[in-house]
């Protein structure tokens, strides 16, 4: 899957400018906090970081061209809560993407379009409180910016306010030019997604190549290519033939991520339970497994039944706690002069030999 050698064999980019945008910034992330060995306690957002790799900066738009310009892929992985928001920011992801895809892989929902804009949001602050350098892009969900302008355009401020996002992706072509300009506008960045388009599977007859013959070539271009003049920074491009990622990703002055678009774009893009094979639906053509956290996962509870059901956890040094000397004596003794009247106190065992055994 990667591209690394063909991108590095390509000739100059035709153009290198870069389409003004205004990136939204905001205090969302708090002072860091002292790490507890609780399970139940996040741990500091800037801890963690393995000692071979040196502290990043945060991801910005900026960045992201001139990784374009200096042709090194862009890495792009969903994220849908605070501990994989970590772990894309441990290891060097650079776009942190809050997919609508949460609809089938977190809730269990049979498609893209049923996910509303409250639960988007929700995702979206537990994957920025995890997340301090790469950039994170949400998708605007189905419906909350096909009412118009105004409408779209409050939504988008929403992600961004309440969402704790640092721009929004929106799906469409021409007939979404006006919006994502508007938004931009704004100061909302907007990356832009053509080709296949998940919330549109139902008018499109299921999720199907798109670009498949020239006039449908011409169609995604002519997309892509407006999208950019109407402001949006970087394009998604999904499953469309490899030739027409390559082409698309020369002739625009803009950063082109793939999913099944070939190796010749700007960077790649996957689902994290598709690449961490976590998740068993339908596998896309140009999914692959680099883990199997799903077999991994499967062990592991199998193993936490047997170990409970045969005793042999936990273990006495996995126990717990301990009273003070002479507490839990006292604590029994307590117990039996407190009992209330009508209780039995016929009861022959001593309680401090059943509980001391």
């Amino acid at each position: 899957m990667s591209g690394l050698s063909m991108l590095s064999a390509r000739p100059p980019l035709r153009n290198s400018s870069t389409p003004a945008a205004r990136i939204v910034s905001g205090s969302r992330r708090c002072a860091p906090v002292s790490r507890r060995s609780m399970s139940v306690r996040p741990m500091n957002v800037d801890g963690g970081l393995p000692p071979s790799m040196s502290p990043r900066k945060k991801m910005t738009i900026q960045q992201l061209q001139q990784l374009r310009e200096s042709r090194t892929p862009i890495t792009m992985v969903t994220a849908y809560d605070y501990p994989t928001a970590r772990a894309l920011d441990t290891h060097g992801v650079d776009i942190a993407l809050v997919g609508d895809s949460l609809a089938q892989v977190c809730l269990g929902l049979p498609s893209t379009t049923l996910v509303t804009l409250d639960e988007m949001l929700h995702h979206c602050r537990a994957v920025a409180r995890g997340s301090t350098h790469p950039l994170i892009i949400a998708d605007m969900p189905f419906g909350s910016y096909h009412a118009g302008v105004d409408d779209a355009v409050r939504n988008a401020v929403r992600m961004v306010k309440e969402g704790h996002v640092e721009g929004v992706k929106l799906e469409g072509g021409a007939e979404i030019v006006d919006i994502v300009r508007r938004i931009t506008q704004m100061g909302v960045p907007v990356m832009a997604h053509v080709g296949l388009l998940p919330q549109r599977h139902v008018a499109l007859s299921g999720y199907r190549v798109q670009g498949r013959d020239a006039a449908g070539a011409r169609d995604v271009y002519d997309s892509a290519k407006a999208l950019q003049e109407a402001g949006a920074f970087s394009i998604v491009l999904e499953a469309i033939p490899h030739q027409l990622g390559s082409f698309i990703t020369e002739e625009l002055s803009i950063p082109t991520i793939g999913i099944g678009a070939g190796p010749g774009t700007s960077g790649q893009v996957l689902v994290w339970d598709d690449l961490m094979t976590r998740w068993h639906g339908r596998k896309a053509k140009f999914v692959r497994r680099f883990a199997d956290v799903g077999q991994e996962e499967g062990r592991g509870i199998q193993n936490y039944i047997s170990a409970v059901r045969d005793r042999s956890f936990p273990k006495p040094k996995e126990e717990g706690y301990e009273m003070g000397p002479g507490e839990w004596d006292l604590f029994l003794s307590e117990f039996e002069d407190g009992r209330k009247d009508g209780e039995s106190a016929s009861d022959p065992v001593d309680r401090r030999i059943l509980y001391n055994a």
